[in-house]
């Protein structure tokens, strides 16, 4: 079933709940032509949390208006996916690369409400407050919470964060909590700001500590030790406590 609701003066939120049927391609089919008509939806919210399966006959239906669907994406400014299974999350980042000037932010299910503020135009950065600062009772450690997506833009904005941080208060010891982490974007590697910004905070550290993430960042964090000049450490995510222990010691 798709059900489709206005959720601002600009937006709409379509839900698949259950199995996508042909009648719910030629529902969604529908409201494409009236969009494209009345010309007064810019922005576009795909929840597909709820969706446990869906027929060939749906996905026949949208590829004869094919035609119809592009026209209809190309008139959008703003379209979020929210999906908690990765293969589809995958998915539409792959057919966002190969539509060129049509991009789907993309969010897990626990960013649903990130999704919202975008594509209500509550928030001007898809990703925005992917890096949080944490209080953690200790001006002496700057401590950080990474949830989310990390976009070019989140990105060195939270490079900026730190750096102000540590240079506000002359501190050399950082945390990061990494919670919900769903990757980055590849262009955060091409960034100039981010990469500069990375090797001035290598200088200025004295110990890092990683709470957290995935396996691959405590191996990457172990075999760093003896490349850097100051001394990284990871901890699972229930070691916060250690984490500042060691920070302090």
């Amino acid at each position: 079933m798709i059900d489709i609701e206005q959720i601002s003066p600009t937006a709409h939120r379509m839900v698949v709940i259950g199995a996508f049927y042909s009648a719910d391609a030629k529902r969604m089919i529908d409201f494409a032509n009236e969009s494209i008509e009345a010309g007064n939806s810019r922005n576009l919210l795909i929840d597909l949390t709820a969706l446990t399966d869906f027929s060939i006959a749906a996905v026949s239906e949208e590829l004869v208006h094919i035609p119809t669907l592009l026209k209809w994406l190309y008139s959008l400014d703003r379209i979020a996916i929210i999906s908690d299974e990765k293969w589809i999350r995958s998915a539409a980042r792959l057919e966002s690369a190969l539509l060129p000037g049509v991009v789907y932010e993309v969010y897990d299910e626990d960013e649903a409400e990130a999704a919202r503020a975008w594509v209500s135009e509550r928030i001007e950065s898809p990703h925005n407050g992917a890096l949080r600062e944490l209080d953690i009772g200790n001006p002496k450690i700057a401590a950080f919470e990474l949830l989310g997506r990390l976009d070019r833009e989140e990105s060195e904005r939270g490079v900026d964060i730190v750096r102000k941080r540590l240079a506000e208060t002359d501190c050399s010891l950082l945390m990061l909590v990494i919670k919900n982490w769903h990757g980055f974007d590849a262009e955060v590697l091409f960034s100039r700001k981010v990469l500069s910004s990375k090797l001035e905070l290598i200088s200025d550290l004295e110990r890092y500590a990683i709470v957290g993430g995935p396996d691959w960042i405590g191996n990457l964090a172990g075999s760093a030790n003896a490349l850097l000049k100051f001394e990284i450490r990871a901890f699972d995510l229930g070691q916060q406590e250690e984490a500042i222990k060691w920070l302090a010691s």
